[in-house]
């Protein structure tokens, strides 16, 4: 029980329960993984799995903390920087269906650290491919105007389009880095409240009220910026406020998705 023994010392209040670990770094070696230099950073692993409050801190405080030179490598500004991080942590320790986290797949063959470092980059890079190009967003709303049933809006939703697009884009944009990824996690991932809570640690109707502000944000700012651009006049006010509020949903889901992509960091 030396190397338990030593990684628990590695993470002192992380308690695991000891057979399922052994199970665990036993399963590791078994595929080439598990080494004994890395087996500190396979019981913080483990722990994050497992959702253990203290580890997910440990994650927080010292492997998100150190993603910040590699992700510099894609773009230096701290905003970008902090999206990446919060992105990063959603994609490593929240699992999809029966799915479990993504640092699950973590084999123990090299640093944890690299590890996810290398996931941190893949991330950067599909939030910046994500950052698609203003006719690509446009063509993504011109199907949502196409099929909307409602004549006024169809028309206005076709006629406005560029603006439209625009407007959302940077209503999404001005959104803080833990909003958009609560939309994403939400619309686009399709993660139900439940487990956003359990990844921020707090009540599922907390997060729900989030998303609904978040939500709410986007279309009072989406609506704001349609009014200045096309200086309509306040009898146009209500149809604006329709055209924002209709499949708002799926236009955040939509102009949101490409930002999501495989932050599955390798073999390591």
């Amino acid at each position: 029980m030396e190397p338990l023994r030593a990684a628990r010392e590695a993470w002192p209040g992380i308690e695991i329960d000891p057979e399922q670990f052994a199970a665990h770094v036993e399963s590791l070696r078994r595929a080439g993984g598990g080494s004994p230099e890395h087996l500190a950073d396979v019981y913080l692993a483990f722990a994050a799995t497992q959702g253990h409050a203290a580890a997910l801190r440990a994650f927080d405080e010292h492997l998100l903390a150190g993603i910040t030179p590699a992700v510099r490598g894609v773009d230096t500004a701290e905003d970008f920087i902090a999206e990446v991080r919060q992105v990063l942590r959603a994609r490593l320790l929240v699992g999809t269906g029966d799915a479990p986290p993504r640092i699950a797949e973590y084999k123990g063959r090299g640093p944890l650290l690299a590890w996810v470092r290398i996931a941190a980059v893949r991330v950067a890079l599909n939030l910046k491919r994500a950052e698609a190009p203003a006719a690509a967003a446009e063509d993504l709303l011109g199907e949502l105007a196409a099929s909307e049933p409602d004549p006024e809006l169809r028309h206005l939703k076709t006629l406005y389009r560029a603006e439209f697009g625009a407007a959302l884009r940077e209503a999404l944009a001005a959104l803080s880095e833990r909003q958009r990824v609560l939309l994403r996690l939400h619309y686009v991932d399709g993660l139900r409240l439940a487990r956003i809570a359990r990844l921020y640690q707090v009540h599922e109707s907390t997060v729900s009220r989030w998303v609904s502000s978040a939500v709410d944000t986007v279309s009072l700012s989406a609506r704001r910026r349609l009014i200045e651009r096309l200086a309509l006049s306040p009898s146009s006010f209500d149809s604006v406020a329709r055209m924002v509020q209709s499949h708002l949903d799926l236009s955040i889901r939509r102009l949101l998705g490409g930002a999501v992509g495989s932050s599955d960091p390798g073999t390591s």
